[in-house]
This record gives structure tokens, C-alpha cells and sequence, in this order.
């Protein structure tokens, strides 16, 4: 992604992850991606989305990156 759209490693994105079954408003914070083009989710939004079902494992999420 990080080449498809010529982005730097040291720009700063507001990043939204929002889970799929859901349409309310996501969790928002501000990340840098690493030089692979990774970007780092937070523990705490982790743990904020995690208590809407107990696993989330094979569960999707709408994720939004944007200019900060």
C-alpha cells in the first residue's frame, strides 16, 4: 500500500479501524508506518474492540487511513 500510493515512512496517518458487523463510529488514532509499510495497532484499541464478540479470530474489520 505504502508504494501504491506513495507514501512516506515518516508521515503521520489518522487511522480508523471500525469492526465489519457494526456501523457505528471506529476507534481512531494517529500511527506512522515502519519501513515495511506495517502500521502498529495499539493495545488499548485492541482491547476496546475486542469487547464486542470474545474471539476475534477470522473476524473483519474496515480499516481507514488519512492524512493527519
Amino acid at each position: 500500500m505504502r508504494w501504491q500510493f506513495k507514501m512516506e515512512t515518516a508521515q503521520v496517518l489518522k487511522v480508523t479501524v471500525s469492526p465489519v458487523e457494526i456501523r457505528a463510529t471506529g476507534h481512531v488514532f494517529y500511527a506512522r508506518m515502519d519501513k515495511s509499510g506495517r502500521i502498529a495497532v495499539p493495545r488499548l484499541m485492541r482491547d476496546l474492540v475486542r469487547g464486542i464478540r470474545e474471539s476475534l479470530v477470522g473476524y473483519g474489520f474496515n480499516v481507514t487511513l488519512e492524512p493527519a
